[in-house]
């Protein structure tokens, strides 16, 4: 799936009705990549906008913020589909 292109380009290209298992892994990559390409700019974006000299331990910061970025989003996502579904099930 790594392609010098964005993925949606390639989801043009796939047919649903045709191949719907293709044309999702396509579409969870893109918005995978997506997803991290937002995360890491807020990581970067929050080191560098505070003024903050940039040290040999910046990098690890970064990648903290992250991994805290990514736990905290994965539990919101599933909590809420949760709460959703047990939402539409009682309705």
């Amino acid at each position: 799936m790594l392609s010098s292109s964005d993925a949606i380009a390639a989801v043009s290209i796939v047919n649903f009705d045709e191949q719907p298992q293709l044309f999702s892994i396509i579409f969870g990559e893109g918005i995978v990549n997506d997803a991290v390409a937002i995360i890491l700019f807020n990581s970067v974006l929050t080191r560098t906008s505070t003024g903050a000299k940039l040290t040999w331990d910046t990098p690890f910061e970064i990648g903290i913020d992250f991994t805290k970025l990514l736990i905290y989003s994965t539990i919101i996502g599933i909590l809420g589909g949760m709460i959703i579904s047990y939402i539409l099930k009682k309705f």
